[in-house]
């Protein structure tokens, strides 16, 4: 197997040599720093090369673009080994080429997903962004990188627009102009009318009702999650991730924050750790006496794990086997979240408390429940019937005068024969 390890030949003491790169825990690489005699130094002097067959390639002298010719040539070895046919370089030839400098779109998709990899990002974002850009360029048949435009993302939109709805078409197309934008610095042009408008979802909060039919008929395990997502608005998978460590008895909060785990596929991508969502999810937030003392009385490690102890996946799937006798349809774990954040705001918490406590990175989203209520309140009720009542008279609602003026008998005019010039 051919090594392609990162080597900048640089002036030492000892005279002109070649010198490994150095990279940052996140896989970057350290602009300019190298190993010298088993110590990092830095050099700005001379150009990188990548160790290949046993020769030296130039990649020139900018650490990033040697980076990123470094995994360009990764891909196309990975593309030949599945393909049996040479990318890059010519048949029989000892010098590998990069398509004079012209970008091969297939290769710079594979190495703009091996960085992701690298950069330790959850598979499934990884997952979504493979999937998006090969329907693509399956769709848009084009070679190289330089060939693509604004055009292209529009065929690509109006394709999408025929199976999915508007809300994911963005998501798809923004995974697209993302790639073009940050990976190849290339600017495709895109105008705010070319993207599909949509309507983000209202908050489906649980009536008081509902709540209280779904704690009345599940007990246990079941019944306790249903009141700690309620009483937090926290994730599934923040709860999921819950230690004994994690709850403070002193100041009666949970906290959410990062910690290791290898129990799931989505963590161990990210080199075996857990992180909330957003950074505004690494919080705290208070509950109730009661919920506390249970809390602290499910002992040590791990406060819900699944039959083998660890992870729980599947909450939802217990929580709706533990009310399915309690009528209330459109089960979800997201509306409990939607239930505590819009309690919050009935009880005019302040709108930045709730925000922290939420884990909202912006302001805006938690104001968008306060909006959606106050759509909710008596007041907007009393507001829309008002303008019945504001134009109401004696004959609204008549079938026989609907739709048309009142007329005096008084002013009634009756005309025969005919009008004189």
């Amino acid at each position: 197997m051919a090594k392609l390890s990162i080597y900048k030949y640089v002036r030492s003491n000892k005279g002109w040599r070649y010198s490994k790169a150095t990279f940052h825990p996140n896989g970057k690489i350290k602009p300019d720093v190298v190993i010298v005699d088993g110590r990092e130094e830095k050099h700005s002097e001379g150009s990188y090369f990548l160790s290949f067959n046993r020769q030296w390639l130039p990649v020139g002298s900018n650490a990033l673009e040697a980076q990123r010719k470094r995994a360009v040539r990764l891909a196309q070895m990975e593309y030949e080994r599945l393909s049996g046919k040479a990318v890059a370089s010519k048949r029989g030839s000892t010098s590998v080429q990069f398509a004079d400098d012209r970008k091969l779109i297939q290769v710079e998709v594979d190495a703009y997903l091996s960085n992701l990899e690298l950069a330790k990002r959850p598979c499934s974002s990884i997952n979504d962004k493979r999937r998006f850009l090969t329907d693509f360029l399956a769709l848009i048949s084009k070679t190289y990188a330089d060939q693509f435009n604004r055009d292209d993302v529009l065929k690509f939109r109006n394709h999408l627009m025929k199976e999915y709805e508007p809300k994911s078409v963005d998501t798809q197309m923004m995974a697209v102009v993302t790639f073009f934008n940050r990976w190849l610095k290339i600017k495709l042009g895109m105008e705010a009318s070319d993207w599909p408008e949509y309507r983000e979802s209202d908050p489906e909060p649980y009536l008081d009702e509902e709540i209280v039919g779904m704690e009345k008929v599940s007990s246990g395990i079941p019944n306790l999650l249903i009141r700690l997502f309620r009483s937090t608005g926290c994730r599934d998978m923040e709860i999921a991730h819950l230690y004994d460590t994690d709850i403070s008895p002193r100041t009666k909060e949970i906290l959410i924050r990062q910690k290791p785990c290898r129990d799931c596929k989505k963590c161990r991508s990210r080199g075996n750790v857990w992180k909330p969502k957003t950074k505004a999810g690494t919080r705290s937030i208070p509950i109730s006496d009661s919920l506390l003392k249970e809390l602290l009385a499910l002992g040590k490690g791990l406060l819900f794990p699944n039959a083998d102890g660890r992870v729980d996946g599947h909450f939802l799937r217990k929580v709706k086997r533990a009310v399915k006798k309690s009528g209330v349809a459109n089960v979800k774990l997201h509306r409990l979240r939607d239930t505590f954040i819009t309690n919050k705001l009935r009880d005019h918490e302040d709108i930045r408390t709730v925000q922290k406590w939420a884990g909202h990175d912006d302001v805006n989203v938690t104001m968008s429940y306060s909006a959606w209520l106050d759509s909710q309140s008596e007041a907007a009720r009393n507001a829309a019937n008002r303008e019945d009542t504001r134009y109401k008279t004696d004959t609204q609602g008549d079938q026989s005068v609907k739709g048309r003026a009142p007329v005096s008998s008084e002013s009634t005019v009756v005309v025969t024969g005919t009008p004189s010039g």
